[in-house]
């Protein structure tokens, strides 16, 4: 097939006009450099990358630290250093749109389904903290835009 194998990191010859991620970035922040730099190369220029992403407020905190670490995510950007990253690769952020609503609604619903059902869990203090700093604007979950350059 053609397109990627980031094992290997082999590349077609062939470009396109978008590339659709159904996955977010962010546990690849510390490779975004990488990724980006690919879905560059495959881009045409004029063309859309579109994915979704987990980013983090300008403030550090324990919490997001803590939140990082339950959710195996070894680094988190803010929006603007994505943006300068995406910048790095010759794509610019035209646009974005925050979904932080379904996030908060989402943890809440998970939290009362296993609180309600009493089921054994070590993921509801994951969906507690997650659902604080979604509603606490600490962390934020965007859909990202970028058009190659």
């Amino acid at each position: 097939s053609s397109g990627i194998n980031a094992e290997y990191g082999a590349v077609t010859t062939q470009s396109y006009t978008h590339v659709v991620m159904q996955t977010s970035l962010f546990y690849a922040h510390h490779r975004i450099d990488e990724i980006l730099a690919t879905i560059s190369k495959l881009l045409r220029p004029g063309g859309i990358l579109v994915t979704t992403d987990m980013l983090r407020g300008s403030r550090e905190s324990e919490d997001i630290q803590k939140f990082m670490k339950m959710n195996s995510m070894r680094e988190m950007l803010t929006l603007d250093e994505m943006k300068a990253a995406l910048s790095r690769h010759g794509l610019q952020y035209t646009d974005g749109e925050t979904m932080d609503r379904h996030c908060v609604r989402s943890s809440a619903a998970k939290v009362e389904k296993i609180e309600q059902d009493n089921i054994p869990c070590p993921s509801l203090s994951f969906f507690k903290l997650k659902r604080q700093l979604f509603s606490e604007n600490v962390v934020t979950f965007q859909l990202v835009v970028a058009k190659k350059i």
